[in-house]
Protein backbone atom coordinates (compact mmCIF):
# COMPACT_ATOMS: atom_id res chain seq x y z
CA UNK A 1 0.00 0.00 0.00
CA UNK A 2 1.17 3.36 -0.63
CA UNK A 3 -0.06 6.60 1.38
CA UNK A 4 -0.22 10.16 -1.36
CA UNK A 5 2.82 12.54 0.30
CA UNK A 6 0.44 15.18 -0.75
CA UNK A 7 -2.68 14.54 1.00
CA UNK A 8 -1.89 12.17 4.02
CA UNK A 9 -5.94 10.82 4.25
CA UNK A 10 -5.26 9.73 0.60
CA UNK A 11 -4.52 6.01 0.43
CA UNK A 12 -4.08 2.69 -1.76
CA UNK A 13 -3.52 -0.95 -2.22
CA UNK A 14 -3.07 -3.10 -4.51
CA UNK A 15 -3.34 -6.22 -4.78
CA UNK A 16 -4.38 -9.86 -7.58
CA UNK A 17 -7.69 -10.83 -7.68
CA UNK A 18 -6.63 -13.15 -10.39
CA UNK A 19 -6.04 -12.52 -13.29
CA UNK A 20 -6.91 -9.05 -12.06
CA UNK A 21 -4.95 -5.92 -10.17
CA UNK A 22 -7.23 -4.77 -7.99
CA UNK A 23 -7.07 -1.54 -6.37
CA UNK A 24 -8.59 -0.14 -3.02
CA UNK A 25 -8.32 3.52 -2.68
CA UNK A 26 -9.48 5.68 0.47
CA UNK A 27 -9.95 9.61 0.50
CA UNK A 28 -10.54 9.75 4.78
CA UNK A 29 -7.80 7.45 5.71
CA UNK A 30 -9.33 4.39 5.39
CA UNK A 31 -12.56 5.12 7.16
CA UNK A 32 -13.73 4.14 3.57
CA UNK A 33 -12.76 2.22 0.42
CA UNK A 34 -13.22 2.37 -3.31
CA UNK A 35 -12.67 -0.66 -5.12
CA UNK A 36 -11.73 -1.03 -9.29
CA UNK A 37 -10.02 -2.87 -11.74
CA UNK A 38 -6.55 -1.16 -13.25
CA UNK A 39 -7.93 -0.89 -16.72
CA UNK A 40 -6.31 -1.89 -19.76
CA UNK A 41 -4.11 -4.23 -18.95
CA UNK A 42 -5.61 -7.50 -19.48
CA UNK A 43 -6.84 -8.69 -23.12
CA UNK A 44 -10.15 -9.01 -22.15
CA UNK A 45 -10.21 -5.40 -21.54
CA UNK A 46 -7.78 -4.13 -24.80
CA UNK A 47 -4.59 -4.47 -22.98
CA UNK A 48 -1.36 -6.69 -23.94
CA UNK A 49 -1.37 -9.40 -21.03
CA UNK A 50 -3.67 -12.63 -20.20
CA UNK A 51 -2.53 -12.59 -16.89
CA UNK A 52 -0.72 -10.04 -14.25
CA UNK A 53 1.08 -10.94 -10.70
CA UNK A 54 3.69 -9.37 -7.84
CA UNK A 55 1.90 -5.64 -8.02
CA UNK A 56 3.38 -3.20 -6.11
CA UNK A 57 2.87 0.71 -5.70
CA UNK A 58 3.54 3.81 -4.85
CA UNK A 59 2.93 7.63 -5.66
CA UNK A 60 4.92 10.25 -6.42
CA UNK A 61 4.80 14.32 -4.85
CA UNK A 62 2.34 15.40 -7.71
CA UNK A 63 -0.06 12.47 -6.33
CA UNK A 64 0.91 10.13 -9.86
CA UNK A 65 -0.05 6.63 -9.02
CA UNK A 66 2.29 4.12 -10.08
CA UNK A 67 1.51 0.37 -10.04
CA UNK A 68 4.25 -2.00 -11.72
CA UNK A 69 3.76 -5.20 -11.86
CA UNK A 70 4.75 -8.77 -13.98
CA UNK A 71 2.62 -9.22 -17.23
CA UNK A 72 2.07 -12.31 -18.59
CA UNK A 73 1.39 -13.73 -22.20
CA UNK A 74 1.84 -16.86 -24.22
CA UNK A 75 5.64 -16.65 -24.85
CA UNK A 76 6.58 -13.84 -22.71
CA UNK A 77 6.20 -11.89 -19.48
CA UNK A 78 7.25 -7.99 -19.03
CA UNK A 79 7.54 -5.81 -16.51
CA UNK A 80 5.00 -3.23 -16.70
CA UNK A 81 3.42 -0.27 -15.22
CA UNK A 82 0.29 1.57 -14.95
CA UNK A 83 -0.13 5.31 -14.12
CA UNK A 84 -3.25 6.98 -12.10
CA UNK A 85 -3.89 10.53 -11.98
CA UNK A 86 -6.75 11.95 -10.16
CA UNK A 87 -6.66 10.10 -7.14
CA UNK A 88 -7.03 6.90 -9.67
CA UNK A 89 -9.96 8.36 -11.27
CA UNK A 90 -8.07 7.82 -14.39
CA UNK A 91 -5.33 5.68 -16.20
CA UNK A 92 -2.86 5.77 -18.69
CA UNK A 93 -2.63 2.84 -21.21
CA UNK A 94 0.13 -0.10 -19.70
CA UNK A 95 3.29 0.60 -20.32
CA UNK A 96 5.93 -2.46 -20.77
CA UNK A 97 9.33 -1.35 -19.56
CA UNK A 98 11.22 -4.40 -20.46
CA UNK A 99 10.09 -7.78 -22.07
CA UNK A 100 11.76 -10.82 -21.43
CA UNK A 101 13.57 -12.63 -24.56
CA UNK A 102 13.57 -16.55 -25.45
CA UNK A 103 15.19 -17.85 -22.42
CA UNK A 104 14.63 -15.28 -19.95
CA UNK A 105 12.45 -14.86 -17.19
CA UNK A 106 11.11 -11.61 -15.27
CA UNK A 107 9.90 -11.56 -11.43
CA UNK A 108 8.62 -9.70 -8.65
CA UNK A 109 9.28 -5.84 -9.90
CA UNK A 110 9.28 -3.44 -7.15
CA UNK A 111 8.54 0.71 -7.98
CA UNK A 112 8.98 4.03 -5.96
CA UNK A 113 8.24 7.51 -6.85
CA UNK A 114 11.02 9.80 -6.06
CA UNK A 115 9.58 11.40 -3.12
CA UNK A 116 11.52 15.06 -4.16
CA UNK A 117 11.37 14.97 -8.10
CA UNK A 118 8.02 15.33 -9.65
CA UNK A 119 7.55 12.85 -12.61
CA UNK A 120 10.63 9.96 -11.92
CA UNK A 121 9.97 6.98 -10.88
CA UNK A 122 12.31 3.96 -10.78
CA UNK A 123 11.37 -0.02 -10.96
CA UNK A 124 13.69 -2.77 -9.85
CA UNK A 125 13.13 -6.54 -11.04
CA UNK A 126 15.08 -9.66 -11.31
CA UNK A 127 15.98 -10.96 -14.87
CA UNK A 128 16.07 -14.65 -15.08
CA UNK A 129 18.61 -16.80 -17.61
CA UNK A 130 16.50 -20.04 -17.74
CA UNK A 131 19.15 -22.80 -17.83
CA UNK A 132 17.19 -26.06 -17.81
CA UNK A 133 15.34 -27.64 -14.94
CA UNK A 134 18.11 -29.65 -13.47
CA UNK A 135 20.47 -26.47 -13.54
CA UNK A 136 20.33 -23.49 -11.65
CA UNK A 137 18.73 -20.29 -12.88
CA UNK A 138 20.95 -17.57 -12.10
CA UNK A 139 19.68 -13.52 -12.29
CA UNK A 140 20.57 -10.27 -12.49
CA UNK A 141 19.27 -7.17 -10.81
CA UNK A 142 17.88 -5.00 -13.79
CA UNK A 143 16.65 -1.30 -13.53
CA UNK A 144 14.39 1.51 -15.15
CA UNK A 145 13.73 5.01 -14.99
CA UNK A 146 11.30 7.32 -15.95
CA UNK A 147 11.18 11.27 -15.43
CA UNK A 148 7.76 11.63 -17.38
CA UNK A 149 5.32 10.60 -15.41
CA UNK A 150 5.91 6.84 -16.69
CA UNK A 151 4.99 7.64 -20.17
CA UNK A 152 8.53 6.19 -21.43
CA UNK A 153 11.32 4.53 -19.66
CA UNK A 154 14.94 4.13 -19.78
CA UNK A 155 16.39 0.44 -21.44
CA UNK A 156 17.10 -1.61 -19.09
CA UNK A 157 20.21 -2.09 -17.11
CA UNK A 158 22.12 -4.22 -15.04
CA UNK A 159 22.82 -3.08 -11.39
CA UNK A 160 23.59 -5.83 -9.75
CA UNK A 161 23.68 -10.07 -10.19
CA UNK A 162 26.16 -12.19 -11.16
CA UNK A 163 26.35 -16.35 -11.10
CA UNK A 164 24.37 -16.34 -7.48
CA UNK A 165 20.46 -15.59 -7.44
CA UNK A 166 19.12 -11.94 -6.52
CA UNK A 167 16.06 -11.68 -5.79
CA UNK A 168 13.33 -9.92 -3.42
CA UNK A 169 14.41 -6.70 -4.71
CA UNK A 170 12.86 -3.57 -2.66
CA UNK A 171 13.92 0.52 -3.80
CA UNK A 172 14.10 3.20 -0.65
CA UNK A 173 15.23 6.47 -1.05
CA UNK A 174 17.21 8.38 1.87
CA UNK A 175 16.73 11.78 3.36
CA UNK A 176 19.98 12.70 2.15
CA UNK A 177 18.55 11.39 -1.76
CA UNK A 178 20.74 8.23 -1.73
CA UNK A 179 18.20 5.69 -4.15
CA UNK A 180 18.92 2.16 -2.54
CA UNK A 181 17.91 -1.47 -3.99
CA UNK A 182 17.90 -4.04 -1.43
CA UNK A 183 18.06 -7.95 -2.30
CA UNK A 184 18.77 -11.00 -1.29
CA UNK A 185 21.60 -13.18 -2.70
CA UNK A 186 21.96 -17.07 -2.55
CA UNK A 187 23.55 -20.08 -4.75
CA UNK A 188 19.92 -21.39 -5.79
CA UNK A 189 16.82 -19.73 -3.93
CA UNK A 190 14.27 -22.31 -3.82
CA UNK A 191 10.97 -21.78 -5.09
CA UNK A 192 9.24 -25.13 -3.57
CA UNK A 193 9.33 -28.07 -1.43
CA UNK A 194 10.95 -27.69 2.09
CA UNK A 195 14.29 -26.33 1.24
CA UNK A 196 17.48 -27.23 3.08
CA UNK A 197 19.28 -24.96 5.13
CA UNK A 198 20.67 -22.32 2.55
CA UNK A 199 23.21 -19.73 3.56
CA UNK A 200 21.88 -15.71 1.75
CA UNK A 201 22.79 -12.33 2.24
CA UNK A 202 20.54 -9.46 2.00
CA UNK A 203 22.75 -6.69 0.15
CA UNK A 204 22.20 -3.38 -0.67
CA UNK A 205 23.16 -1.05 -4.12
CA UNK A 206 23.36 2.41 -3.66
CA UNK A 207 23.07 5.62 -6.34
CA UNK A 208 23.74 9.07 -5.61
CA UNK A 209 22.52 9.88 -8.93
CA UNK A 210 18.94 8.94 -9.42
CA UNK A 211 20.14 5.13 -10.81
CA UNK A 212 22.41 6.56 -13.52
CA UNK A 213 25.34 4.81 -11.78
CA UNK A 214 25.24 2.27 -8.49
CA UNK A 215 27.63 1.24 -6.17
CA UNK A 216 29.76 -2.52 -5.64
CA UNK A 217 26.79 -4.41 -3.52
CA UNK A 218 27.25 -4.40 0.44
CA UNK A 219 26.32 -6.38 2.73
CA UNK A 220 23.50 -5.94 5.62
CA UNK A 221 22.99 -9.50 7.19
CA UNK A 222 23.51 -13.38 6.21
CA UNK A 223 21.42 -15.35 7.73
CA UNK A 224 19.81 -19.00 6.62
CA UNK A 225 17.26 -19.49 4.24
CA UNK A 226 14.21 -21.53 5.79
CA UNK A 227 10.69 -21.86 5.14
CA UNK A 228 7.83 -21.80 7.53
CA UNK A 229 5.77 -24.98 8.05
CA UNK A 230 2.25 -26.36 9.65
CA UNK A 231 3.17 -27.10 13.24
CA UNK A 232 -0.19 -30.36 12.67
CA UNK A 233 0.98 -31.35 9.91
CA UNK A 234 4.39 -30.63 9.11
CA UNK A 235 3.52 -29.97 5.84
CA UNK A 236 4.96 -26.38 3.93
CA UNK A 237 3.20 -22.99 4.38
CA UNK A 238 3.41 -20.64 1.25
CA UNK A 239 5.94 -18.50 3.38
CA UNK A 240 9.66 -18.42 2.74
CA UNK A 241 12.15 -16.56 4.67
CA UNK A 242 13.31 -15.24 1.80
CA UNK A 243 10.82 -12.64 1.61
CA UNK A 244 12.93 -9.84 3.02
CA UNK A 245 11.52 -6.25 3.86
CA UNK A 246 12.81 -2.82 4.24
CA UNK A 247 11.98 1.07 5.12
CA UNK A 248 14.01 3.80 5.47
CA UNK A 249 13.37 6.49 8.02
CA UNK A 250 15.73 9.66 7.54
CA UNK A 251 19.03 7.99 6.49
CA UNK A 252 18.42 4.51 8.80
CA UNK A 253 17.86 1.90 6.74
CA UNK A 254 15.74 -1.03 8.28
CA UNK A 255 15.60 -4.85 6.85
CA UNK A 256 13.76 -7.85 8.22
CA UNK A 257 13.06 -11.64 7.88
CA UNK A 258 12.13 -14.36 9.76
CA UNK A 259 13.89 -17.53 10.09
CA UNK A 260 12.50 -21.73 11.23
CA UNK A 261 14.22 -23.01 13.75
CA UNK A 262 11.80 -26.18 13.77
CA UNK A 263 11.65 -25.66 17.84
CA UNK A 264 11.17 -21.75 17.47
CA UNK A 265 11.27 -18.94 15.21
CA UNK A 266 12.41 -15.92 14.86
CA UNK A 267 11.96 -12.51 12.92
CA UNK A 268 15.03 -10.46 12.56
CA UNK A 269 16.53 -6.83 11.88
CA UNK A 270 19.10 -5.31 10.70
CA UNK A 271 19.60 -1.37 11.18
CA UNK A 272 22.18 0.53 9.05
CA UNK A 273 22.85 4.62 10.56
CA UNK A 274 25.25 5.37 7.37
CA UNK A 275 22.20 5.27 4.31
CA UNK A 276 23.01 1.55 3.93
CA UNK A 277 26.80 1.99 3.85
CA UNK A 278 27.47 -0.10 7.31
CA UNK A 279 25.44 -2.08 9.06
CA UNK A 280 24.93 -3.43 12.29
CA UNK A 281 24.14 -6.68 13.90
CA UNK A 282 21.08 -8.19 13.48
CA UNK A 283 18.47 -7.64 16.55
CA UNK A 284 15.55 -10.65 17.22
CA UNK A 285 12.68 -8.70 17.48
CA UNK A 286 10.23 -11.76 17.80
CA UNK A 287 10.90 -15.16 19.16
CA UNK A 288 8.12 -17.75 19.29
CA UNK A 289 7.76 -21.45 20.05
CA UNK A 290 5.23 -21.33 17.01
CA UNK A 291 5.95 -20.28 13.81
CA UNK A 292 6.08 -16.52 13.34
CA UNK A 293 6.44 -15.02 9.71
CA UNK A 294 5.48 -12.94 6.72
CA UNK A 295 7.08 -9.71 8.74
CA UNK A 296 6.21 -6.14 7.51
CA UNK A 297 7.43 -2.73 8.35
CA UNK A 298 7.62 0.67 8.33
CA UNK A 299 8.53 4.38 10.32
CA UNK A 300 5.35 6.19 11.47
CA UNK A 301 5.85 10.18 11.42
CA UNK A 302 7.11 10.17 14.57
CA UNK A 303 9.70 8.08 13.99
CA UNK A 304 8.46 4.90 15.83
CA UNK A 305 9.71 1.82 14.16
CA UNK A 306 6.23 -0.55 13.32
CA UNK A 307 6.15 -4.32 12.32
CA UNK A 308 3.07 -6.59 11.34
CA UNK A 309 4.08 -10.02 11.26
CA UNK A 310 1.50 -13.69 11.58
CA UNK A 311 1.98 -16.17 13.76
CA UNK A 312 0.72 -19.43 14.84
CA UNK A 313 0.97 -18.81 18.88
CA UNK A 314 -2.26 -19.85 19.55
CA UNK A 315 -2.97 -22.75 17.24
CA UNK A 316 -3.08 -25.95 19.54
CA UNK A 317 -2.73 -30.02 18.41
CA UNK A 318 -6.53 -30.06 19.03
CA UNK A 319 -7.16 -27.20 16.75
CA UNK A 320 -10.16 -28.14 14.22
CA UNK A 321 -7.89 -25.69 11.60
CA UNK A 322 -4.82 -23.88 11.55
CA UNK A 323 -5.07 -21.08 13.96
CA UNK A 324 -3.44 -17.81 12.80
CA UNK A 325 -3.11 -14.26 14.09
CA UNK A 326 -1.75 -10.70 13.17
CA UNK A 327 0.11 -9.25 15.52
CA UNK A 328 1.62 -5.78 15.60
CA UNK A 329 5.50 -4.10 17.23
CA UNK A 330 6.15 -0.94 18.28
CA UNK A 331 9.72 0.43 19.11
CA UNK A 332 10.98 3.94 20.00
CA UNK A 333 14.85 3.20 19.94
CA UNK A 334 14.95 2.14 16.30
CA UNK A 335 14.46 -1.55 16.84
CA UNK A 336 16.35 -1.87 20.56
CA UNK A 337 13.27 -2.62 23.20
CA UNK A 338 9.57 -3.62 21.63
CA UNK A 339 5.94 -3.38 22.60
CA UNK A 340 3.78 -5.89 21.01
CA UNK A 341 -0.10 -6.20 20.53
CA UNK A 342 -2.44 -8.14 18.85
CA UNK A 343 -3.66 -6.59 15.50
CA UNK A 344 -6.41 -8.53 13.98
CA UNK A 345 -7.51 -12.53 13.93
CA UNK A 346 -7.28 -15.36 14.54
CA UNK A 347 -8.54 -17.19 11.16
CA UNK A 348 -7.36 -20.89 9.73
CA UNK A 349 -4.62 -20.43 7.63
CA UNK A 350 -5.02 -23.57 6.47
CA UNK A 351 -8.57 -22.61 4.59
CA UNK A 352 -6.57 -20.03 1.97
CA UNK A 353 -6.25 -20.89 -1.39
CA UNK A 354 -4.18 -23.88 -1.37
CA UNK A 355 -0.87 -23.85 -3.69
CA UNK A 356 1.32 -26.81 -4.29
CA UNK A 357 3.81 -24.86 -2.03
CA UNK A 358 1.29 -24.79 0.93
CA UNK A 359 -2.04 -22.07 1.42
CA UNK A 360 -1.44 -18.42 0.22
CA UNK A 361 -2.65 -15.24 1.73
CA UNK A 362 0.24 -13.67 -0.57
CA UNK A 363 3.99 -12.48 -0.46
CA UNK A 364 3.90 -9.53 1.37
CA UNK A 365 0.97 -7.27 3.10
CA UNK A 366 1.27 -3.24 3.40
CA UNK A 367 2.62 -1.32 6.31
CA UNK A 368 2.71 2.39 5.86
CA UNK A 369 3.82 5.43 8.40
CA UNK A 370 1.44 8.37 8.82
CA UNK A 371 1.81 11.01 11.10
CA UNK A 372 -0.35 9.10 14.37
CA UNK A 373 0.78 5.86 13.16
CA UNK A 374 0.57 3.11 10.88
CA UNK A 375 -1.97 2.09 8.27
CA UNK A 376 -1.67 -1.52 7.46
CA UNK A 377 -3.02 -3.88 4.80
CA UNK A 378 -3.06 -7.52 5.17
CA UNK A 379 -5.03 -11.07 3.83
CA UNK A 380 -7.22 -13.19 6.35
CA UNK A 381 -8.95 -16.26 5.49
CA UNK A 382 -12.46 -17.81 6.89
CA UNK A 383 -13.76 -17.39 9.17
CA UNK A 384 -12.61 -13.56 9.07
CA UNK A 385 -12.68 -13.19 5.32
CA UNK A 386 -16.78 -13.02 4.20
CA UNK A 387 -16.35 -12.30 0.35
CA UNK A 388 -13.68 -15.01 -0.76
CA UNK A 389 -11.53 -17.67 0.78
CA UNK A 390 -9.34 -14.77 1.78
CA UNK A 391 -10.22 -10.69 1.96
CA UNK A 392 -8.38 -8.33 2.16
CA UNK A 393 -8.40 -6.00 5.73
CA UNK A 394 -7.72 -2.35 6.59
CA UNK A 395 -6.43 -1.27 9.83
CA UNK A 396 -5.44 2.26 11.20
CA UNK A 397 -2.82 1.21 14.12
CA UNK A 398 -2.01 4.27 16.64
CA UNK A 399 1.61 4.78 17.80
Amino acid sequence: MAVDPTNRSRLIAAWIDTPRIVVALSSDGGGHWTRRLVPGVLQCDGGPFAAVADPWVSIGPDGLIYVSYLGLATTSNAVAVSVGRDHGSSWSPTVAVATSQAGTEFDKPTILADQRRPGIAYVVWADYVVNGPSAPSVDKVAFGRTTDGGKTWSPATKIAGGTDEAQENQLLMTAGGALLDVFLEGSSLPGGATPPPLPVTARVVRSMDQGATWSAPIDAASFTYTAAVDPGNGSELRAGGQNIVATASGNAIYVSWFEDHRDFSTILLARSDTAGKTWNKPAIVVREKAEAFLPTIAVSGSGTLGMLWYDLRHFTADSTGLTTDVWFSTSTDRGAHWNERHAAGAFDLRSAPATRYGPFIGDYMGLAGVPTGFDAVFVMSRPRSRNGPTDVFFSHIAA
